[in-house]
C-alpha cells in the first residue's frame, strides 16, 4: 500500500511539473531568435561608467533585500586579446557582468564557471530531484522560453511553481535564494550574447547564451550520473574551449520533464 501511494504521488508530481516545463514540439532551434537581438540591443545601450572602479549598475531583478544588476564596464573592455570572427584581435567594448546585491552590499566577486559548477555538484549531493528541476529551467532559459517583455526590456520570469519546489529542499545556491541565483545566471547568459554579438557572431545560432547554459545543463547531467564525464570533458577541451553543450535529444532523454511528447 505504501509503495502504491508513493507511485501515485510521484506520478502526480511528474505530471504537474511536466505541464510547466515541457518544450514546444516544433521550432525549438529558432526559439529566442527574435527576442535575443532585442535583449542584446537593450543591454548594449545601457550607460557605462567611466572605468572598472566607477561602474554603473542596471537592475535586471529586484525583490525584497536582493537585486541583480549588470555592471558596466566589464573587464573585457580593457583587454585586446579576444578573437573577432574576422580573425583580428580586439576587445569586447560592450562587456558587463552581473552583480548580486543584498541590502545594497555587493555579495559576489568575479566568480568563474568552475565555481558555479561546484555549486551544481553540491546541489546534487543535497537533492537530486531539485537539481533535475534546475537543469530543466536552465535548458528552457537557453532557448529564451521564460522571458516576458516589460516596456522595452525582456525580463526573465521562471515558473515559480518550479522555483518554489527547488527551494523546499535547497535554501540557497551561491549563498543567495534560488530565484536570485537564477537571475544571476540569466545575467551571465545575457552578457554571453552581448559578447559574441560584439565579436561579429550571429547570436541566433548556438553561440552565446545557448552554448553557455546548455553546458551548465550538461555538467548537471554528469553530476546526476546521466552523462558520461569523458564525453563532457572531451567536448569541453576541444575548440571552442570551455563549451560542452548538451544536445536537445540527450536533454529530453535524461530530463523527461522537458519532453513535449511524454505522458505520466
Amino acid at each position: 500500500m505504501e509503495l502504491r501511494k508513493l507511485y501515485i504521488m510521484d506520478r502526480i508530481y511528474n505530471k504537474t511539473f511536466h505541464y510547466t516545463l515541457k518544450l514546444p514540439e516544433r521550432f525549438l532551434s529558432k526559439s529566442g531568435n527574435i527576442i535575443k537581438p532585442e535583449m542584446v540591443d537593450f543591454a548594449i545601450n545601457l550607460k557605462s561608467g567611466l572605468s572598472k572602479e566607477n561602474q554603473l549598475f542596471h537592475n535586471i531583478y529586484e525583490a525584497s533585500k536582493y537585486r541583480v544588476a549588470m555592471a558596466k564596464p566589464g573587464k573585457e573592455v580593457y583587454i585586446d586579446t579576444l578573437k573577432h570572427k574576422e580573425g583580428r584581435l580586439t576587445n569586447n567594448q560592450n562587456d558587463m557582468r552581473p552583480v548580486i546585491f543584498e541590502d545594497n552590499l555587493k555579495l559576489n566577486d568575479d566568480k568563474t564557471f568552475t565555481a558555479i559548477f561546484e555549486e551544481f555538484q553540491k546541489l546534487g549531493r543535497a537533492d537530486e530531484k531539485a537539481l533535475e528541476l534546475l537543469a530543466c529551467l536552465l535548458f528552457r532559459n537557453a532557448f529564451v522560453l521564460d522571458h516576458i517583455k516589460k516596456g522595452n526590456q525582456w525580463i526573465y520570469n521562471p515558473p515559480m511553481i518550479i522555483v518554489d519546489e527547488i527551494s523546499k529542499t535547497i535554501d540557497e545556491i551561491y549563498k543567495v535564494p534560488v530565484i536570485v541565483f537564477l537571475h544571476f545566471l540569466d545575467g551571465l547568459a545575457l552578457n554571453e550574447d552581448v559578447k559574441y554579438h560584439t565579436l561579429g557572431y550571429d547570436i541566433k545560432g548556438e553561440t552565446g547564451r545557448r552554448n553557455n547554459l546548455l553546458t551548465c545543463v550538461n555538467i548537471i547531467g554528469v553530476f546526476l550520473n546521466k552523462v558520461q564525464l569523458v564525453k563532457f570533458a572531451g567536448a569541453f577541451a576541444r575548440p571552442p574551449v570551455g563549451i560542452s553543450a548538451i544536445s536537445q535529444k540527450l536533454a529530453i532523454e535524461i530530463f523527461p520533464l522537458l519532453d513535449p511528447k511524454q505522458t505520466f
